[in-house]
């Protein structure tokens, strides 16, 4: 027996926060997860999904509000997936985020480390990427974002956290759109056209790409490109790419321009970047050179080392790092990144940096094997972190420093966890949000070889 029964109303304090940002309340011991709640509130609500372990809830009335609490300003915060602690002020959303990795780095992997503030920007209008999902539905067309764990759009006309000139550009293509009766793609059926649309700008908006997605290669955007380019000649890129699968993954493998050029530029920490339709780069470019130039800071660079920058895309933190290093070795899995961080290279006048297509913990172990020694190795992994292979090709390259991007604090925890128990130890971790309004987090440390 549970010690709370479905749809009974209870009231409850809220104790703490799941890594996702919901509030956990308990009844003798028995956890209840609560979205859209603060610490320390006093809550009446219903349970709506009961198990032997746990329940979820949903809040009916708020009994006592904290003094962090505050009405989202997005409208559609309520129904959209794309923002999870919009209720929560950006004081205690940075706590909810140092909070976060103090709980994975101290009380999972036990590392005892110094947590230092959240580094927080500015908490609006900071994406510079954009990937709206289109569809038809009773005849009309919607464009907007998922409700949490679905496929159904929430048809929304301004996002608080994307870049103001997409909210602008995101309307402009529907009008179009509904004008010129595009095709419209079904998901059940796997019939029409348009799946979605990505719209990425730089830095001061002086670039931007559209890019129309496609379940094939038909082309009715040709009087949607002339008016674009005529409403927003910032516009420089306007790219159709190919998606025919059947499959939940955005971007197809191939590209086909339209107006301008395949890429756009960006400036980051002084040094330019191509950045194509499917490159990865991140979506908050303040917040970015912040995080990178912790990273270097933690580094404490003295000019004469040679650096890995395993996962390195298209080149962005080993690039910025060039003018203070005598050698980047990046390495990538991804082709056309390693093309891209070749072309990036060149494109700053940058001649000590090298990249190698491959897996790092099979490129690594062969460059020590040719007498390549790394001072300093650059880790900045997807979600999932490390494999142990590539961990135990890094502890064999031994560096004397590792500095570790994560955007996974579970999975950083692990990997620290793992690299400390192999003579890497760290001293302290900063969280740095990339992702305002968002469960999401960043964290750079630096584990340094004992």
């Amino acid at each position: 027996m549970t010690a709370v029964t479905k749809n009974k109303s209870y009231e409850g304090i809220v104790e703490d926060y799941t890594h996702e940002g919901m509030g956990i309340v308990k009844i003798d011991g028995y956890p209840v997860f609560l979205p859209d709640v603060l610490k320390g509130e006093k809550v009446e609500y219903k349970a709506v999904k009961v198990n032997s372990r746990y329940a979820f809830g949903k809040v009916t009335h708020v009994i006592t509000p904290s003094a962090n609490r505050r009405t989202p300003p997005c409208e559609y915060y309520f129904q959209c997936g794309g923002c999870q602690i919009q209720v929560m002020d950006d004081q205690a959303q940075a706590d909810f985020k140092k909070q976060v990795v103090n709980q994975n780095i101290n009380q999972q992997a036990g590392l005892d480390l110094k947590i230092n503030d959240t580094v927080s920007g500015h908490p609006l209008y900071y994406r510079n990427k954009s990937q709206i999902p289109v569809q038809k539905i009773d005849g009309q067309v919607v464009m907007g974002f998922y409700k949490p764990r679905s496929h159904d759009i929430v048809n929304i006309e301004h996002c608080y956290i994307q870049k103001d000139v997409h909210n602008d550009i995101m309307l402009f293509i529907k009008d179009k759109l509904i004008e010129e009766e595009t095709s419209i793609y079904d998901e059940k059926s796997h019939q029409g056209l348009l799946r979605h649309i990505a719209i990425r700008s730089n830095s001061d908006d002086s670039e931007i790409q559209v890019v129309f997605i496609t379940n094939g290669k038909r082309n009715e955007f040709l009087s949607i490109v002339k008016a674009l380019k005529e409403a927003y000649p910032n516009v420089k890129s306007i790219v159709q790419n190919i998606n025919d699968e059947k499959t939940n993954v955005i971007f197809g493998k191939r590209s086909i321009v339209l107006l301008g050029h395949d890429f756009i530029t960006d400036t980051l920490l002084g040094q330019s970047f191509k950045i194509r339709d499917r490159s990865f780069y991140q979506v908050n470019h303040a917040q970015t050179e912040k995080l990178y130039q912790i990273g270097l800071d933690m580094a404490d660079l003295s000019g004469d080392e040679t650096i890995i920058d395993t996962y390195s895309g298209i080149g962005t933190i080993g690039l910025a790092a060039s003018d203070r290093v005598k050698k980047i070795i990046g390495i990538e899995v991804v082709d056309s990144a390693v093309e891209d961080a070749k072309e990036n290279a060149k494109l700053n006048g940058i001649d000590n940096a090298d990249y190698y297509l491959g897996k790092a913990e099979e490129v690594m172990p062969q460059l020590v094997k040719e007498g390549v020694s790394a001072d300093v190795v650059f880790v900045d992994p997807p979600r999932k972190g490390c494999h142990n292979e590539f961990l135990d090709s890094l502890i064999k390259v031994n560096p004397e420093k590792i500095v570790y991007i994560s955007c996974n604090p579970s999975t950083l925890q692990r990997d620290m966890k793992y690299l400390s128990e192999n003579g890497f130890k760290a001293t302290e971790v900063t969280p740095v949000d990339l992702f305002p309004q968002t469960k999401h987090i960043e964290a750079v440390t630096v584990l340094k070889r004992t």
